[in-house]
């Protein structure tokens, strides 16, 4: 019975593991000539997010080419959800607050409506306010977590920003202001996922995974169970 619960616990972790996903910023949004300059190879950042299973998931943005971090003008960094769902963050980075931040420490966010010139409005948002403008880049990746309730993860991130007024413009899953170290300082904004139906290749509506969670669990060690029975059977 031990090597049964062994081997079922040992299939529940497997079955719960949800590897980081990561995808590239690379979409140059930026005014007076753009970011890209004299290229940006893999793009200007990276962004990779990790389904802790907890009904949580941690990002970490991590800067390419030399490029930063910046308030330049824009909110550093912007999001949509799905559901629109109320949310807290965890392990922000220093200098970094949350766009009207609410509850203890202001950790708390609503769904609003943050402009981001050409890529429209999105919902929620992070703004390395004390940065003060572009002269102090932040050059090293940052890391934060964002909690919900019961079915958040990282398909809730699949919702498009909305362009704003009758003419159209560019619509993105995440927006980062960044400062171009290819393009003599400039600033301005980067998109990503551009053209994907997701932005970490998750469903946006994640339905039931066989052998997930305490319904596998439980599968799991049923069928172990009637292994051993017919083994008994067949060796008496």
């Amino acid at each position: 019975m031990k090597r049964l619960i062994l081997v079922a616990t040992l299939l529940a972790g497997t079955a719960l593991a949800t590897p980081a996903s990561a995808v590239s910023f690379t979409s140059d949004e930026c005014g007076g000539g753009g970011c890209t300059g004299t290229g940006q190879p893999g793009g200007f950042a990276t962004i990779t997010g990790v389904d802790n299973g907890n009904n949580s998931v941690t990002l970490t943005i991590t800067p390419l080419n030399g490029n930063g971090f910046v308030n330049g003008g824009q909110t550093t960094f912007t999001f949509n959800l799905i559901g629109n769902p109320t949310i807290t963050y965890s392990g922000l980075p220093t200098g970094f607050t949350v766009v009207n931040g609410t509850g203890p420490n202001n950790l708390t966010q609503s769904a609003g409506s943050i402009h981001q010139a050409a890529l429209g409005d999105f919902e929620y948002g992070i703004d390395a306010s004390s940065l003060n403008g572009a002269s102090n880049p932040i050059l090293t990746p940052i890391s934060f977590t964002i909690s919900d309730g019961a079915g958040f993860g990282l398909g809730s991130f699949a919702e498009l920003s909305v362009p704003r007024g009758q003419g159209g413009g560019t619509t993105s899953f995440f927006a980062l202001d960044i400062r171009s170290a290819n393009a003599n300082g400039q600033t301005g904004l980067v998109d990503c996922c551009v053209g994907q139906p997701t932005p970490f290749g998750v469903n946006a509506v994640p339905g039931p995974v066989v052998g997930a969670g305490l319904p596998g669990l439980i599968a799991a060690c049923g069928g172990l169970l009637a292994l051993r029975r017919r083994r008994r059977r067949l060796t008496a």
